[in-house]
């Protein structure tokens, strides 16, 4: 079976993310739906003093009425570099973490979707795993198609006949739709867990950031493998 998934690009994203792309054969940056202002696509979080502290790459004149591939980066990335050196200088993986992050957030192209594309292919780079991965924008789909009809469509190109999606799109998607078209629906749900932080007590849902910084590269392969397709 061919497995794909359908997400939105988000820069450096939470584990789950990451269990997601794992799990599938094709990953598709789902670009050509639109700029959610207040959504993850440029915001996440970091472990700063033992606490969650959220932030946001700036972006250019932001419109919902755009896709996420037609918005820019502003590039101004020194503030951030600056935050995670404040939040993470002291962790055990930092040096090599740090310099694969400058390289991505410096790269002089600033398109949202490819640059958060590139974030996650610097991770997989980084772990030593490949990451099979492109943009829904390529197909061309007709702008009508909205919700679980586009990202059906996205499938049939893509050739999938099995669709994994996060656990938070149950009420989104029904397997029906999908048995209808060929393929079988599954999600992928995060085992519970926990690794080592600078923290009093364990911050989850962070930025894949905060798990690189603290766990060298075995241990986070480990725990990309720590979750469950369920139906």
């Amino acid at each position: 079976m061919r497995s794909v998934a359908v997400l939105q690009p988000y820069l450096f994203p939470y584990l789950g993310t990451f269990q997601l792309a794992r799990q599938v054969d094709r990953f598709v940056c789902f670009d050509d739906v639109a700029f959610i202002k207040k959504g993850y696509i440029h915001r996440n979080a970091l472990l700063l003093n033992g606490e969650s502290h959220a932030f946001t790459a700036p972006v250019k004149n932001v419109s919902q009425n755009r896709t996420i591939a037609e918005h820019e980066y502003v590039g101004e990335w020194q503030p951030l570099l600056a935050l995670l050196q404040r939040a993470y200088a002291k962790a055990p993986h930092f040096e090599p973490v740090f310099e694969f992050v400058q390289r991505v957030l410096l790269d002089a192209d600033e398109n949202v979707a490819r640059k958060n594309a590139r974030s996650m292919a610097a991770v997989f780079d980084y772990l030593g795993l490949p990451f099979n991965h492109g943009f829904s924008s390529v197909h061309a789909l007709p702008p009508e198609l909205r919700a679980s009809d586009r990202v059906r469509a996205v499938c049939r190109a893509e050739g999938a006949s099995l669709y994994i999606n996060p656990t938070g799109g149950r009420t989104l998607y029904d397997a029906a739709d999908f048995e209808r078209d060929g393929m079988t629906l599954r999600f992928c749900a995060m085992r519970p867990l926990q690794y080592p932080q600078a923290s009093p007590a364990f911050v989850p849902y962070l930025s894949i950031l905060d798990v690189l910084m603290h766990c060298p590269p075995a241990k986070v392969v480990e725990l990309l493998d720590a979750c469950d397709l369920e139906p």
